[in-house]
Parts: structure tokens; C-alpha cells; sequence
């Protein structure tokens, strides 16, 4: 080995990391030795003390054959990366809190599109504070983000009530009992107070209690308020707690988060068919075989009972499956799983609704067999609707729109629950999340049925023929 007369005198030139790769790919895709010759030392400090060791010793020792030691430095600096050294020096990342995961959960729940809102205004201070007594109105379209209470006279009645936003002829205003009330949007509307406190547990008790008179007793439990005939027993809250805790215990298992019922959800029980016809004629039209119905719009589950035995053992048979299926709508539409301003497909819903018939699904273990969640009854309905050919090609219709429940109601009721329980076995994660995004679409706007078809075949496929052959083969393989 050829030795030096004349020793240079050492320089250290020191670079970050990133400079040294950007030169030893300079030289290796340029090949421009002669910058590499000029050098008169080697090494190159860099901040990892074992690497500057190891180009001292090369300047050191094979002066001569720079270009090779470069070459050697350079394969070196490559492997930085891997080095324990390198990854010791990076600061290790915290671990994710509980409460930011949670938020993160809730955002891929929720529909990243911008809304248009509806703000409210008032006369003279249009944008500043706004003094109780002021006249207000709702500027725009859409819901309503301000959390207010105001008065609105119309037709000589008098409302108090939060906004919850308009549409291009009504508004709709949520009442202190949870009762949504639609009115024309040039009412006169006043500002009230800040904030909106809906009525207590006692409070409503007191109401009700005037309203349906001394022939009835009211009970309240933690989250519903129950109105009952005096000659029944006064065990109803026990049920619908027990119906609710199992909702809310599902939903927790799959990690789904849900809110506290704003409201004090309300149930009526009522003494005789005539009654429950009367008071709920206005609202839908009812056929025979219907024991219980939970309205949207006044956030109540109606329900009745009979002194006649005939009628009094149907409901004996049915009450159990109508009172879960009525409270799991109600459950649904008062933690956020559905929205009540929203076009919620029919076939969601009551699909959702009908899994939690089954006592099996309710309380679904790990080593629980597949037959102990069916809904039996649904089952054998849909399996000869299959085996007749009389459901072959009506999934894609009752995606479209709800038709198929006034003109074939047995068939759709079963086959949305036949498509719930497939989904909620077969791809339970994206069940689960479609129930709340496709429940809480499009609020004061209308559902198109493009819009519905895209939404389902963007989370589950655009085959919806194939997926119908799927179900099919699902269903009838199924156990009864």
C-alpha cells in the first residue's frame, strides 16, 4: 500500500441525513469521481457516532482507494434506516387515547358532505346577540345548528319549542315532550330563551296523567315514561328496559357508541282496539294483526291490551315480539342509530327491528350457534317466498323505494328481514355502519332513489343480482 508524504489535515464536514443520500445518488447516477477525488479527508461525521467511527477508520487505512471507501461510506448511509441507532433517535408515538379513538369512530360514521344549515335571525340584530321577546326567522334552507327555544303563535294556538331547520314550505319545531310539530314558514316566531330543557320525568308523568284521565295509572323507569290501564299490572317498565339495555348492549359489543335519549321516551298502553285506532288514525293506516305502532312524530310507542279473551290471547302471543320491535324503533330513533328528520329507508328500519325479535339475537354469546338468532317466524315466510319464486328479483325493487310494503307487505317485511340478517352475519361491520350513515342522510331533503341504490352498492356491491342469489342460497340452507 502506497503511503502519504504529506498528511492532509483532517475536516469534518457534518450533514443531515437526507444530504448525504441526495450526494450519494448524485455520484451513483452521474458517476462524477472527480468530486470524490478532490476530497482530501474522509470521514463524513454524521450524527450516528458508530458511522463517523467506521469513515474515520477508512481515511485512515485506504487512503489511496478513496473511491472505493466512498463507495463503502456510501452503502453504509443507506442502511441507516435500518440501524438500531437510527430508530433509537426517533421519538416513539403515543398511543391513542380512548377519547380520540372514540372520534375517529364517529367521523367514519358520519357522511363527509357539506349541508346547507338554516340560521337564525332577528329583526334589528340580524347577526349580534339576540334579546328575549325579539321577532326571529330561520334564513335558508336545511337544519338548524343553534340550540334555542322560541314561541310561535299560529291559528290561535300558542308553541314552544327549539327549531330544528325548514324546508322550502315548512318548519319544524321539537316540543319540551319530544313531539315534533310541522307549521308554514311565515308563522310568527319569537325568541324564548337560551339553550332547550325538554320536560322531566315528572313533569311529563303529570301531563299525561291529565290527558288520558283517572282510568289510567303512569310509571316512569330510567328512560321511559309508561302509560297504563289502572287494571293492569304495573310491571311494564321492566320490559322495555330490559329491550332497551339489550339494544344498547349489542351495539356497545361492536363498538358502536351511541347517545342518551334526549327525552323521556314515552309508551301508551291502551285499554281496547277502538282506542288504539282513534288515536293513532290520523297518523297511519292501520290493517288487522297490528298490536303496536311507534310514531316518528309524536316519539311515542302505542300499544293496547283487551278485557275480550279471544283478542286477549293473540296479544299474549304477539306482545313480547311487538313490544321489542316498537321499542327497538323507538331506541333507534332517540340515540341517533335513525334520525326522525331523515328519509330512513323502510326496509332499514323495520329490518334492524325484526333481528332483535329473536330472543337469541338480543342475547348473542361467542359460541352461539347461527339458528339460535333467527327470527323464525320470518324465516319460514321468506324461505317459501324463495322456494315459489315469488321473491326472485323484488330485492332491488324494495332497495329502490318502499313500495313493495303497501302492495306485498308480508313478502317485504320478511324479505327485509331476511337481507338484515344476512348482511348483520356476513359483513356485520359494514351493516352496522351503513344502519347509522344511510339513518342519518339527507335531513330535510328528499332521498332519491338514485340516491339510495348508490349508497347501498357502495358499501356492498353494484351486483345487486348476484347479492339476491346469495341471500337465497343464505336463506334456504338455513335451519328452521
Amino acid at each position: 500500500m502506497r503511503s502519504l508524504k504529506k498528511k492532509p489535515p483532517q475536516i469534518k464536514h457534518r450533514f443531515q441525513q437526507k444530504q448525504i443520500r441526495d450526494w450519494c445518488l448524485s455520484f451513483r447516477e452521474n458517476g462524477d469521481h472527480s468530486r470524490i477525488e478532490n476530497q482530501h479527508v474522509f470521514p463524513v461525521i454524521l450524527k450516528v457516532k458508530p458511522l463517523g467511527n467506521l469513515t474515520r477508520f477508512l481515511s485512515n487505512t485506504i487512503r489511496p482507494c478513496r473511491v472505493t471507501a466512498t463507495l463503502i461510506v456510501c452503502m453504509v448511509v443507506w442502511l441507516i434506516p435500518y440501524s438500531d441507532s437510527a430508530f433509537a433517535q426517533q421519538p416513539t408515538p403515543k398511543p391513542q387515547t380512548q377519547k380520540k379513538q372514540k372520534k375517529q369512530r364517529q367521523q367514519k360514521t358520519q357522511r363527509r358532505v357539506l349541508r346547507p344549515v338554516a340560521k337564525l335571525r332577528a329583526k334589528g340584530n340580524p347577526k349580534g346577540k339576540i334579546k328575549k321577546g325579539a321577532t326571529v326567522w330561520l334564513d335558508g334552507l336545511g337544519p338548524v345548528p343553534e340550540i334555542v327555544t322560541v314561541r310561535i303563535e299560529h291559528e290561535k294556538e300558542v308553541y314552544y319549542g327549539r327549531p330544528l331547520g325548514q324546508d322550502s314550505a315548512k318548519i319544524a319545531l321539537v316540543r319540551w315532550d319530544g313531539r315534533i310539530t310541522t307549521l308554514p314558514r311565515d308563522v310568527k316566531m319569537t325568541y324564548f330563551s337560551d339553550g332547550f330543557a325538554p320536560y322531566s320525568a315528572e313533569e311529563l308523568e303529570t301531563r299525561l296523567q291529565k290527558q288520558y284521565g283517572s282510568r289510567y295509572l303512569t310509571q316512569s323507569t330510567k328512560h321511559f315514561t309508561i302509560v297504563y290501564p289502572r287494571t293492569q299490572p304495573k310491571d311494564w317498565g321492566k320490559l322495555y328496559e330490559a329491550t332497551y339495555k339489550q339494544f344498547k348492549d349489542y351495539l356497545a359489543r361492536h363498538k358502536i357508541d351511541i347517545a342518551e335519549p334526549r327525552f323521556p321516551m314515552i309508551v301508551v298502553v291502551l285499554g281496547s282496539r277502538n282506542e288504539f285506532d282513534r288515536s293513532l288514525a290520523s297518523e297511519i293506516i292501520f290493517k288487522r294483526g297490528v298490536f303496536g305502532y311507534y310514531s316518528r312524530i309524536t316519539n311515542r310507542v302505542t300499544t293496547y291490551v283487551s278485557s275480550d279473551p279471544r283478542i286477549a290471547r293473540q296479544i299474549a302471543q304477539l306482545s313480547n315480539v311487538t313490544v321489542v320491535h316498537e321499542t327497538i324503533h323507538q331506541a333507534a330513533f332517540n340515540t341517533g342509530v335513525h334520525n326522525r328528520l331523515c328519509a330512513v329507508p323502510r326496509w332499514m328500519s323495520e329490518g334492524f327491528a325484526m333481528l332483535f325479535e329473536s330472543r337469541g339475537f338480543r342475547k348473542s354469546k361467542p359460541d352461539q350457534l347461527i339458528t339460535d338468532r333467527v327470527n323464525t317466524r320470518r324465516l319460514r315466510t321468506l324461505k317459501k317466498m324463495f322456494q315459489s319464486g315469488r321473491a326472485r328479483g323484488t330485492l332491488k325493487t324494495m332497495l329502490v323505494n318502499d313500495r313493495l310494503f303497501e302492495t306485498d307487505p308480508d313478502l317485504a317485511y320478511s324479505l327485509a328481514w331476511g337481507l338484515s340478517f344476512y348482511l348483520a352475519e356476513k359483513e356485520k361491520d359494514k351493516y352496522l355502519r351503513f344502519v347509522i350513515v344511510d339513518g342519518n342522510t339527507n335531513q330535510f331533503a328528499k332521498y332519491t332513489t338514485d340516491q339510495r341504490i348508490t349508497f347501498f352498492a357502495k358499501t356492498f356491491g353494484a351486483d345487486i343480482d348476484a347479492l339476491e342469489r346469495r341471500l337465497e342460497k343464505f336463506i334456504l340452507k338455513l335451519p328452521q
